[in-house]
């Protein structure tokens, strides 16, 4: 796929993976829509790539409709949709309570849902989806319950999205990274031993940039997304082989 004058959506994309996929993707020549609930990052975002910006809580399901509606009017039709946009919580087990797991889970894996099912209906044949994952989908750790088993949910809603939207030639890929320098990691910046202990668990030995899942995410949507569907590649330096 070409991008240039394609319509794309980017959830989450006020600022870190999100924001370098609205970057790269509108160089390109995207329409690039930022769909975001942080109205002041977004808009600022918004301001620093061209991209349009609309205010969006992908764990409502009015937002998304207002979304669609948006993109129906402003443009016609949807081609890419990349859902990115996450919430993460983390707590011991004692201290993790039930309405923190929900909300992670309604943010995550019910608004991912929520974006494919609703988002899809401006896709047409030729269309892509791709699905922001992490090697914790499959990788256990300690204190980011929710967050992990979110991104379990997005694998599987992946592959069964894949074969839902196929016979209409739409096609649902995701993507498994690993550590990544973003907001939601500023623990790196906060405390070097945290982020030494993570390099210690990648064998490349550093921890990658937001622009580097952005150039995979747009490569598997111009090279892959044709005929690949229901595929979750990778990209972590080697951290799933420890």
């Amino acid at each position: 796929m070409d991008l240039k004058n394609k319509t794309v959506i980017v959830t989450g994309a006020a600022m870190g993976i999100g924001k370098a996929c609205a970057v790269l993707f509108q160089e390109y020549g995207a329409h690039v829509i930022i769909a975001d609930m942080n109205a002041e990052e977004g808009k600022k975002a918004a301001e620093e790539t061209g991209c349009d910006f609309f205010v969006t809580n992908i764990a409502e399901k009015e937002d998304v409709l207002a979304l669609k509606e948006y993109v129906l009017n402003q443009y016609g039709s949807l081609d890419v949709l990349v859902n990115n946009a996450a919430k993460q919580t983390e707590k011991s087990f004692s201290d993790f309570t039930v309405e923190d797991f929900a909300s992670d889970i309604n943010v995550n894996l019910t608004g991912t849902f929520a974006c494919i099912r609703i988002l899809s209906d401006l896709m047409s044949k030729g269309s892509t989806i791709l699905n922001m994952l992490s090697v914790h989908y499959e990788q256990p750790r300690l204190n980011k319950f929710a967050y992990d088993a979110s991104k379990a949910g997005i694998a599987i809603l992946t592959k069964e999205s894949a074969l839902a939207l196929a016979d209409r030639g739409i096609t649902v890929n995701g993507i498994s990274y690993g550590a990544v320098k973003t907001p939601m990691n500023r623990i790196f910046e906060e405390q070097p031993e945290v982020m030494e202990s993570a390099k210690a668990k990648v064998p490349l030995k550093w921890i990658g940039k937001p622009e580097e899942i952005a150039q995979f995410a747009y490569t598997i949507i111009t090279q892959f997304s044709e005929y690949s569907t229901g595929s979750i590649f990778t990209i972590d330096g080697g951290r799933r082989l420890k």
